[in-house]
């Protein structure tokens, strides 16, 4: 009986089996919204399974389910759809717009996610996916364009530099990846970004500490999707080439003087060989300027007409224009970014990971840098009340022959200032290494063929290399735990190393002794943040109350080491510390400081009727060991409201209306070592050690200044959110700003630091977004952002109106701030003008120069940005590009041409239609108009190479607007319809034509892009306000493939 039950009951379960087998089946269909326009990336899940998948980019999707199980459709800004399973193998799902869901929400401090009409303060998001849609490696680059009030100052784009971020002005914006403040925005992986968050006033800020006083860029890592599985690969192959080069004449070659010299053959010294070379014209071989004859194909001797041995020994060649050879110098450069991105997510479980590498060439020829990428994002849910969650990012990146910037360093600034018209690139790579030895076309003279001033450029990026390793790893691991209905607790750790070596060497062979050097250096934070959270309805849910409180301990310590040889190296091409001819210079700098805080937050509070009224508060205590122990306490508050009123208004287009208002103080702590005195520690002397006593007395109860900020706001959405508009105005002061002041001598210090320094700005962003067009088969998205900025200098100190800020180049130019007036004001040498704005003149017109002359000032009067998006069908075409108005720079790329007689300026005619560079006697010359101190007429012609050469040192001559429109992203793409791909393992196949820095639309500074300034060879400057001779600006296009499996 027992057998024959076991039997009946195996037949059952078999058929049972044998029916859920039987209903299930594949169901296939497409999504849409109430007007009929397909929706890509819906989620659809089997409900009570993790069996999902999503739709594609025409909306369609396919998933297996059994008849009577139930799909979940769900889409943001979209009502949650389901839909059972029938006898039906299409389910075609219309979506409908929610009100609610299309409120957008955003991360906000402490990684806390709030409805966006909720937040009193500005705040701007941009996708992850809109920021590389050109596969943009510099987080500050991608960003450019993109947010009202941000201003970026881009590196040369033909180097390994960063670009520059000003927020409402400032620098030293803090980056928090995940809720881990990272060291440098170059340590994000631009690819792993879901979106980014950018708060811009202190209201916001407030709870991220000092760290965050000149605003926030908040990136929250990609995450998985409940439900879900993906797969993708994401490849792009791109080249590199310059783009721009100052205008170069090519009428005159090298040399002080148009005038030939002759080889003058002596029997006592020459070989007898060499008796045949007498006559023979020559060019001044040892100038390092471009004054020289005339390039008109005389036959001359050529710089490498003297190397002996040489297979052009003895040579005669046209004396003659080579118009490219700088742009020959560069090369076309490739670069191969490949990323993979892996996700899964379950009921109770979400892991996700990230890998790219990407392997870089430079315009400049042997340069390489190989950087890889890993990031790991994992939550766990043990129960209904305890969650885990972690990151985990790591990056390695080795760099090859890290190109140096500024005058004299940067190759960009000899071809610019020395380096003449006549001379052949090819040539000059093919040439300079003979015999064993190196030449360059600087020779000294026909019997010494040794360079007088430069070696060849060749033998500067093949044999001075510097090379560079950095490592990086940082991230976090937290609880969440559900005490109650009402109350949640959340404990993180958090932890940043950053790590780097460097090597440089200055070769053998060459005019520079050779030398080594090397550093290391690190960089490490380590948090324990933690908060609890209270949050409850009263008043028949009318009354939201959301209150958190928590602390958090950080502590900073970095490490600096450096070694480098001295007089020379012992060991020919060996390059190391131990082969130094004398004692090697080391040098070590360590710093620590710890932050300590407590903080209360009344994060969102609602009073009124259906979410109309908001009110949020925040207090911040914090504990700096950077300040006076007795008094090392700083008191950060935030204060903001929001009244949301379209539903008074009763107007059918305005879809949404929202006022906010906030307030702000943020105290800042001292940079670390201003309380107290330090003695540097030098090389030791006769055995005992030295150290060196500090000029600067220490103040004990020096702060670091304080931040009051207010802020007003109008976010409004029209014609059910197709358009959208925020616009903002904020005023800011910054008080007991730190100013070095003199001290008399007898005190044994030339100087102290004291609160005294007070500034004040305001301005105004705007940002309008909008979808004119939106049908089944087309899709346009617009956006386009402004923002303005007025910053003076309101006091500085009894006695002292001046406060210099960076002396930046020749002759002392110098940006100061100045009590009074506007922040950032170059003061330099100025060409004298009378009220009449007529140059004054010496009699022979040279000008009359004064220094310490106010010559305008860095800060742009507005900056931009405009974006397009446009789909038909599978086409899809993203441009982007940003504007400056106003502001000045200083070109010594435009001062060394001029100067050296390289520019097209000192070339060419003059107003009477002979040649400038003739002598004025004949007619030549360049004609000068003004008058002299006495205020009678002077007209003349000045010789040209005078004439140019008086302007050298004459700073207003080379500071231009800074004024530009540039086409800096565009990406032309095509999605593979599904027919194709219905048998392959690919779910989605996006095929792209990408460019970055395409085209400068407009400035004012021929052969410079305004928008690549690196800062005088200081990329760690924080005013990047001169041009000192650098790489030229490079454009780059490519192809991409993104494969979703």
């Amino acid at each position: 009986m027992k057998t024959t039950l076991n039997g009946i009951l195996t037949l059952l379960l078999v058929f049972v089996v044998q029916i859920s087998f039987a209903q299930e089946k594949t169901i296939s269909g497409t999504v849409s919204d109430q007007n009929n326009v397909v929706l890509g990336g819906v989620n659809i899940l089997v409900q009570g399974t993790s069996n999902g998948t999503q739709s594609d980019f025409d909306g369609n999707f396919t998933i297996n389910a059994s008849v009577g199980q139930t799909l979940v459709f769900t889409y943001i800004g979209m009502k949650q759809t389901t839909a059972i399973v029938g006898s039906s193998n299409v389910i075609n799902i219309q979506m409908q717009e929610d009100a609610q869901a299309l409120e957008e929400v955003v991360v906000s401090a402490l990684g806390v996610t709030r409805e966006k009409k909720a937040l009193g303060y500005s705040q701007q998001t941009v996708k992850g996916e809109n920021l590389v849609q050109t596969k943009e490696v510099d987080l500050n680059t991608a960003l450019s364009g993109k947010v009202a009030g941000v201003q970026m100052v881009g590196a040369p784009s033909s180097t390994f530099d960063q670009g520059l971020l000003r927020l409402r002005g400032e620098t030293g914006v803090l980056y928090v990846v995940d809720g881990v403040k990272v060291y440098s925005q170059s340590d994000i992986n631009t690819d792993n970004i879901g979106n980014i968050s950018v708060l811009k006033g202190a209201a916001a800020t407030a709870l991220f500490g000092v760290d965050a006083r000149n605003g926030v860029v908040l990136i929250t890592s990609k995450t998985a999707t409940a439900g879900q599985g993906n797969l993708s690969i994401d490849h792009t192959t791109s080249m590199t080439s310059v783009s721009l080069l100052p205008n170069y004449q090519n009428e005159y070659g090298g040399g002080y003087y148009q005038e030939w010299d002759t080889f003058e053959y002596n029997p006592a010294t020459d070989p007898a060989e060499w008796a045949s070379f007498d006559g023979q014209k020559t060019p001044y071989y040892a100038a390092d300027e471009s004054w020289g004859p005339r390039l008109d194909g005389t036959l001359v001797r050529h710089w490498d007409s003297w190397i002996p041995g040489s297979s052009t020994f003895g040579e005669l060649r046209p004396w003659s224009p080579n118009p490219d050879n700088v742009k020959n110098f560069f090369q076309d450069a490739i670069t191969n970014n490949t990323s993979m991105n892996w996700s899964k997510g379950g009921d109770d479980y979400k892991v996700s990971a990230s890998v790219r590498n990407i392997n870089t060439e430079l315009v400049l020829p042997n340069t390489f840098r190989n950087q890889i990428d890993i990031n790991l994002n994992a939550s766990f849910d043990f129960n209904e009340k305890l969650n885990m969650y972690t990151t985990v990012n790591y990056q390695t990146r080795v760099t090859e022959n890290e190109p140096a910037q500024g005058y004299g360093s940067s190759l960009g600034s000899n071809f610019n200032q020395w380096w003449q018209r006549q001379l052949d690139m090819d040539r000059l790579k093919d040439m300079y290494v003979q015999n064993g030895n190196y030449y360059s076309w600087n020779i000294r003279s026909p019997r010494n063929s040794r360079p007088l001033y430069w070696d060849a450029p060749h033998f500067g990026v093949d044999n001075n290399n510097t090379n560079q390793r950095k490592d990086v790893l940082f991230g976090n691991f937290g609880l969440n735990y559900q005490l109650t209905g009402n109350i949640k607790v959340n404990l993180e750790a958090r932890r940043r190393n950053n790590s780097y070596f460097s090597d440089s060497r200055t070769a053998f062979g060459g005019l520079d002794v050779p030398s080594y050097s090397e550093s290391r250096s690190r960089y490490e934070q380590n948090e324990l943040f933690g908060f609890a959270s209270y949050n409850n309805r009263f008043l028949g849910d009318a009354l939201d109350i959301d209150v958190k409180a928590g602390f958090q301990l950080q502590e900073n310590k970095s490490v600096f080491t450096s070694a480098s040889s001295v007089g020379g190296l012992s060991v020919p091409d060996f390059y190391s510390i131990a082969t130094s001819v004398d004692r090697p210079s080391y040098g070590t700098t360590f710093t620590n400081s710890k932050v300590n805080c407590f903080f209360i937050l009344f994060s969102s509070m609602s009073l009124g009727y259906d979410s109309t009224f908001y009110l949020d508060a925040s207090y911040r205590l914090d504990w700096g060991s950077t300040a006076n122990p007795d008094n090392n306490r700083l008191e950060t508050y935030g204060l903001s409201g929001v009244f949301i009123f379209h539903k008074f208004l009763n107007v059918d287009a305005i879809s949404f209306a929202k006022l906010r208002a906030g307030v702000a103080q943020a105290p800042i702590f001292p940079t670390p070592y201003q309380t107290t005195s330090i003695y540097n520690v030098g090389n030791p002397f006769n055995g005992n050690a030295s150290f060196s006593v500090p000029n600067t007395q220490s103040n004990p109860m020096l702060l670091g200044g304080t931040r009051n900020e207010t802020e007003l706001g109008l976010e409004m959405k029209f014609l059910k959110n197709r358009i959208g508009l925020d616009l903002t105005y904020f005023q800011r002061e910054d008080s007991e700003l730190p100013v070095a002041i003199p001290v008399s001598g007898a005190s044994g210090f030339t100087g102290l630091s004291i609160n005294s320094g007070k500034t004040s700005s305001n301005g105004i962003e705007l940002a309008i977004s909008g979808t004119p067009i939106q049908t089944k088969d087309i899709t346009w998205d617009l956006a386009v952002n402004f923002g303005t900025l007025e910053k003076k200098v309101d006091y500085i100190y009894e006695g002292i109106d001046k406060n210099i800020l960076q002396t930046l180049s020749w002759y002392s130019l110098q940006l100061q701030e100045i009590a009074g007036e506007e922040w950032g004001t170059f003061v330099g040498r100025k060409r004298k003008v009378d009220e009449n704005g007529n140059f004054i003149l010496n009699s022979n017109g040279s000008h009359v120069i004064e220094s310490n002359q106010n010559l305008g000032n860095i800060l742009p009067d507005f900056t931009g940005g405009f974006s397009s998006t446009f789909r038909y069908k599978n086409f899809f075409l993203f441009t982007g590009l940003d504007f400056q108005k106003g502001g000045l720079f200083y070109s010594t790329t435009n001062m060394f041409t001029n100067y050296s007689g390289l520019h097209a300026d000192t070339a060419g005619s003059n107003d009477l239609g002979n040649p400038l560079r003739d002598d004025p006697s004949v007619g030549g010359g360049v004609h000068v108009v003004g008058v002299d101190e006495t205020g009678a007429p002077v007209d003349t012609y000045v010789e040209a190479q005078t004439y140019f050469g008086g302007l050298f040192g004459a700073h207003d001559a080379w500071l231009y607007d800074a004024t530009y429109i540039k086409l800096r992203q565009v990406r032309l793409g095509y999605t593979l319809p599904n027919s194709l791909l219905s048998k392959t393992p690919f779910k989605k196949v996006d095929l792209s034509i990408i460019g970055n820095n395409l085209l400068l639309l407009y400035s004012d500074v021929p052969g410079l892009d305004p928008s690549e300034i690196e800062g005088s060879g200081s990329l760690t400057s924080p005013y990047r306000a001169v041009e000192g001779g650098q790489l030229p600006p490079a454009r780059t296009l490519g192809l991409n493939v993104k494969i979703n499996f």
